[in-house]
């Protein structure tokens, strides 16, 4: 367990709470309150993943976190600088497992497979049914946040990142033009990103098995 100090925050967060959390920061802090900072993260990361950021409430983090709103604003500031955090968390931990699956991945046309394999198993997963974090929050506000705007557009250039020396590699020996690796990668990421979104709709494991089907398809066309 670590002590939380208090961390002011300025404005209130998306529409709510903005005077009670003023009143909040005008208010003596009195003694620290002791919670692990992480472990709320991680579960508002899960909470923020179910239900939505905006149909999120106040009430809704203190209930899945068992920390009293003071808290929560002193420690966090605002909800939309909280959003801010979670979605940072939660682009750092996909940064690293999906790295990890490209420094594991094999060489040639079967790199490419091996990483369209793991986002298959991981959309028919039932804790992925709720699709990517990310995307929802795109979704809700239009790829932009006070604080970080453009944050749908780091996430796709993450996937375009770590894609794009995957797919150089399946002509072998033969070096495949770069404005050809753009245009694969491209569409794999936007392919990947909307079976995503198919999954959050309702989308079974059937229809994801077909999709990605269809993506393995294509990229051998490339061979």
């Amino acid at each position: 367990m670590r002590t939380v100090g208090a961390r002011m925050a300025t404005g209130g967060g998306r529409g709510e709470g903005g005077d009670e959390q003023a009143a909040v920061m005008r208010a003596p802090s009195g003694r620290p309150r002791q919670f692990d900072e992480e472990q709320v993260l991680d579960q508002l990361v899960a909470l923020f993943w179910r239900k939505g950021v905006s149909q999120t409430s106040m009430a809704d983090l203190v209930a899945a976190t068992g920390v009293h709103k003071p808290s929560l604003y002193r420690t966090f500031g605002s909800k939309d600088e909280l959003v801010v955090l979670v979605l940072r968390r939660y682009l750092a931990e996909r940064r690293a497992l999906l790295g990890g699956i490209v420094d594991r991945a094999r060489g040639g046309v079967q790199g490419v497979h091996d990483f369209l394999d793991h986002f298959e198993s991981e959309v028919v997963d039932d804790s992925a049914r709720d699709g990517c974090l990310m995307l929802v929050a795109s979704s809700e506000f239009n790829g932009t946040l006070p604080g970080w705007e453009g944050f749908a557009a780091e996430y796709g250039d993450l996937f375009r990142e770590l894609l794009r020396p995957l797919i150089a590699r399946v002509g072998g020996r033969a070096a495949v033009e770069p404005a050809v690796v753009d245009q694969r990668t491209e569409v794999l990421v936007m392919a990947i990103f909307g079976i995503q979104t198919a999954v959050r709709a309702g989308a079974d494991a059937a229809t994801s098995h077909a999709s990605f089907a269809a993506l393995h398809a294509m990229v051998d066309t490339w061979v």
